[in-house]
């Protein structure tokens, strides 16, 4: 019986057509090897951003949003990177780039 490389659900068999109708867990398009769920949660975990100022790619977990900056650094950003989007986040590296800007100037 072929069974999820992860979470070990069964993929075939008697039972595999319950889970199918029930929780909507079937082997997954892009890897049968796994199930749909897993295969959903591995590529989430691995998916990436890319750096609007440096084009870095980072993993979408680290990426820093303008939320959590503060509202001076973000106008630095606008000024050097117009096409820069708030929404969008930078990486870490350039937040801090930016961030020691700040302090070497003092302001």
């Amino acid at each position: 019986m072929k069974r999820c490389q992860k979470c070990k659900v069964p993929l075939e068999g008697a039972f595999s057509g319950l889970l199918k109708k029930v929780l909507k867990c079937y082997p997954s398009a892009e890897d049968p090897g796994l199930c749909n769920r897993c295969a959903a949660a591995a590529k989430k975990k691995t998916s990436t951003y890319i750096c609007q100022i440096c084009n870095r790619g980072i993993d979408d977990s680290i990426a820093l949003t303008h939320v959590k900056t503060e509202e001076y650094l973000l106008s630095l950003i606008k000024k050097d990177h117009p096409e820069w989007k708030e929404t969008e986040g930078a990486c870490p590296e350039c937040i801090n780039y930016y961030r020691e800007l700040i302090k070497k100037a003092k302001i």
